[in-house]
């Protein structure tokens, strides 16, 4: 399947979020859900030890789980848009790095310690022939603070995580009209110090803008 149409299958997972389709898993999707619910159990179990590990105990304890449940590279890709094609290899190497470290440190800056949470997934459902909308939420005693939903490909080995949508946000097209803004106004070195900044922001307890 072409990013085209994974993209579209995108906005097709956050349409379906929106029409509040039933809580049902369909036959097929199991190997989606291990990836989500072995992900969202290992942000819980550092969660727990948030603030013994701080910034950069979580990050080294998220980076693998990161890498493993979410395409990076395919994801950054697309947050580029158009622009993607006109950069040299070095400049896509970077880019993806870059991005890579900040999606982790984004992570690593929001769960930062436990007072009960649970995520409780809700409904999977395919989305075309290789992609799966993984629906989930995220509990504090028992009442749902956010609504966490997955679109997750298979790849050539593995499923992995192509977009979140949360509280009915898409992050990869929210993304997608940020990167893609900077670039047509600063253009791309602009972007990459942005992301690095955001990164050192995080790092140091802040918060990325």
């Amino acid at each position: 399947m072409g990013w085209q149409a994974r993209w579209a299958g995108g906005l097709l997972a956050a349409s379906l979020v929106g029409l509040g389709v039933a809580n049902a898993y369909a036959a097929g999707t199991r190997p989606a859900v291990a990836v989500i619910d072995h992900f969202q159990k290992t942000l819980l179990t550092v969660m727990k030890q948030g603030h013994r590990l701080g910034f950069k105990g979580r990050y080294k304890a998220l980076a693998p789980a990161v890498r493993a449940s979410h395409n990076l590279p395919f994801i950054a890709k697309i947050t580029l848009g158009p622009y993607w094609g006109r950069l040299s290899p070095s400049e896509r190497a970077a880019f993806v790095k870059t991005f890579g470290r900040l999606t982790i440190a984004t992570y690593a800056a929001q769960f930062t310690s436990y007072s009960g949470q649970r995520f409780q997934e809700t409904a999977a459902h395919p989305i075309g022939r290789n992609d799966v909308l993984v629906e989930t939420e995220l509990m504090t005693h028992g009442h749902k603070r956010a609504t966490l939903d997955y679109l997750v490909a298979r790849g050539k080995a593995h499923w992995k995580i192509i977009n979140i949508v949360a509280n009915g946000v898409s992050d990869l097209a929210l993304k997608r009209a940020q990167y893609t803004s900077i670039i047509r106004k600063k253009g791309f070195p602009a972007l990459l110090r942005t992301l690095r900044t955001k990164v050192a922001q995080l790092s140091r307890g802040g918060k990325a803008r």
